[in-house]
Order: structure tokens, then sequence, then C-alpha cells
């Protein structure tokens, strides 16, 4: 993968997470203010990290279990961020005296994350434009994802699947089919992925799908824990071709993260030996030791569809048009945020002939003995929507 897309980051995500709305405290609470064991690593960033985070808890908006979870995906998204983003947010933040400072710090964060969000998305749309056009000149089917696709973010990062608390670590060699979201608005992540949350509310609102939309890829940050050997991750469409290269690499005892695109497929016939039946990814370690593998999914690209147009007839003033004549009426204006697409004229007396000059104009012709009451209509249209 590219480097920028490490840090393809939803829009907007870390502000569900860093929220400028915490309850007031004076300066000397922030800097003497205990978080929560264990969590707190020690750097200049993550102490703004254990502040956010625990003052959130004092005013109940987190429990314990949610803290640890959110506190680990804010030091994992810091991460996923560039080295001299890192540096630049650590500058900032050694030393903290207020808690507008804080607040400041949080902003920073969010704007970095923006910026390599767009800047990625922007790679990733080119590259996926090329390779369609590759694929087309070669008569290939269309791409699992290509420029017609569309991103949509989850509300925050949703915790899909945790090996910690649950499925267990990922083997050396072996591979593992993960579902990244659900046809059902109240299914837990916890069930058998050892997720965290409920895919139609909290942070994974945007990761239940109804209907007959499904997403075409995930958007998700993919990091490797407990790492006792060097090794690679791969993270494709958990088909039974295992796609070559990595979504990540690590270091022995080192924690890996990676901000990641990956084609979703449940239709199609499982990699051998990764689990009973088929769900929409594979992770693969590609390593002799086992590992701890964490997805949090911050978006989805879909597919493209045509939407019906909203259309409405709008009905111009009564002519009287004399008999034997034929008069050409100009159709009246259609409604803000509607387009004009033909004039449509109105009438409902045989022997009045009604028709168009170029779908600009209502031409209607007399043929009765007496005059005859016509009206010229505007048919107006627009994409549904705000």
């Amino acid at each position: 993968m590219i480097r920028s897309t490490r840090a393809l980051l939803a829009i907007g995500a870390l502000a569900a997470m860093l929220p400028h709305g915490v309850p007031s405290v004076s300066a000397a609470a922030l800097s003497t203010l205990d978080t929560p064991a264990g969590m707190s690593t020690g750097t200049a960033f993550d102490r703004v990290i254990d502040l956010i985070v625990a003052r959130r808890m004092a005013a109940g908006k987190l429990t314990a279990a949610d803290a640890v979870v959110i506190r680990e995906q804010l030091a994992i998204q810091f991460e996923s961020l560039t080295r001299a983003e890192q540096q630049k947010l650590v500058a900032n933040t050694r030393s903290l005296g207020s808690e507008e400072a804080v607040e400041a710090a949080s902003r920073m964060m969010g704007a970095a994350v923006k910026d390599e969000a767009e800047r990625a998305l922007a790679d990733v749309q080119a590259s996926a434009r090329a390779q369609m056009a590759t694929s087309q000149s070669r008569g290939l089917t269309k791409l699992g994802a290509d420029g017609d696709l569309v991103f949509v973010a989850t509300a925050g990062p949703c915790r899909v699947y945790d090996s910690r608390n649950g499925p267990g670590q990922l083997f050396g060699g072996a591979s593992r089919q993960v579902y990244v979201w659900s046809d059902n608005a109240f299914y837990s992540w916890a069930s058998d992925q050892g997720g965290t949350g409920t895919a139609g509310s909290g942070n994974c609102v945007g990761s239940f799908f109804g209907g007959a939309v499904e997403p075409a890829s995930v958007v998700a940050t993919i990091t490797v824990l407990n790492t006792p050997t060097a090794g690679a991750l791969r993270a494709w469409n958990g088909g039974t071709t295992l796609t070559t290269g990595s979504a990540l690499a690590w270091e022995t005892g080192a924690r890996a993260a990676n901000t990641t695109v990956v084609p979703i497929n449940r239709n199609i016939a499982l990699f051998p030996g990764s689990g009973s039946f088929k769900r929409d990814i594979g992770l693969n370690n590609n390593s002799p030791g086992s590992v701890d593998v964490v997805v949090d999914v911050v978006g989805y690209f879909i597919e493209n569809r045509a939407t019906a147009l909203d259309c409405t007839l709008v009905v111009g003033p009564v002519y009287s048009l004399p008999a034997g004549t034929s008069v050409a009426y100009p159709p009246p204006a259609c409604a803000a945020g509607y387009t004009f697409i033909t004039a449509q004229p109105v009438t409902n007396v045989f022997g009045v002939n009604a028709g168009t000059l170029n779908d600009g104009i209502c031409r209607i012709s007399n043929t009765t003995g007496v005059a005859q009451s016509v009206n010229c209509g505007s048919r107006c249209c627009r994409v549904p929507g705000r």
C-alpha cells in the first residue's frame, strides 16, 4: 500500500472522541488530574489523550471499559500520522496549563487527521481510476473499488474485531474471516468477534446497511499487537486467492497500525482454513508467531447508484385560444432548486391539438369553431435530497 493510505481516516471521526464540550475545569485540575490505571504510556501527547478521556469519564460520558477502548483508538490514530505531524503535535503539547490548551491540541490532531485523509482519498481515487482504465482496456469486469464509489464515514472508529476479547490470537501462517459491516442494526460486535458496541448506535452508527445497499470496500485501521516475532499481515476479500502484498508489517515486540482500503465480498468461496463460513474480509498472519489483531472501521466505499428524479408539473395561466388559430405559449418558471425539462401543453378538448417546439414552447392549435381555454405547463425535476 502507498504510505498515505496509512492515514485514510474518516474526516471528522475524531470529533466523536475529542469533544469541545468537556466540562469546565481549572488549570490546576488539569495539571493534577489522575488518569485511569494502565491508560498512560508517558509521552507528551499520550498525556493529552489521558486528560481528554479522564474528563469524559468524570462527566459520566464513558464507562471505564469504553474509556480503555477509546484511549487505545486515539493512540493508534496518533501513530498513523506522519512522523512530522506527530512531532508537531508533541511540540505543541509539552506544557499544558489550561483546558483551552487541551482543546487546542485536540483540534490540531483533528486537523492533521483531516489533511491526511483528504490526501489519501485523492490517492486512492487516482489509483482506482487508473486501475479501472486498465481493466476496461483488457475487457475485464468492473473492479470492486473504482472512481464511481462514494465514501461514507462511520460516526467514529467502530471496533468490529478484537482478537483479545474472544476470537483468540491469529496463529502464525493462519487466516481468519472477519465481518466489517452488518445488516442488523442491533448486531453486537462483541458477539463472536470481540469488538465493541452495536452496529446501529454510538461510534458504530454507519456500520449498519439495510436493504439492497452493501459496501464494496471497507476503510479500516488494522492494528497488530503482542508480536513475538517480526512479520506482516495481509488483508483481502477473504476469497480463495490470497492477494500479494501486506496491509502492515512489524518488528519483534512492536505494535503496528495501518489504515487501509480492503475489498468486501461475502458471496465467494472462502480461503481454505480461514473459517467455517465466508465473512466480509480475510486476515492472514504471514509470520511464524501468533499475534493479536484489532480492526477499527472508519468508513466504507459504496457503489454510486442511480436515483429516481423528483419531478412535478407547474401549470401556467389559462389562455383563451381563438377558433381557427395556432399559438405558441411560453412555459412558466420552475421553483427554486428544480430544473426545467420540457414544456407541457394542457387541454382536454377534442379538436384542440397540442405539441411543443424544441421542448421549450407549447404550440397549441384550435380547430374547433369556438374559443377554447388552454394552459402551458412546465415539467420540472430535481435530484432528491437536501
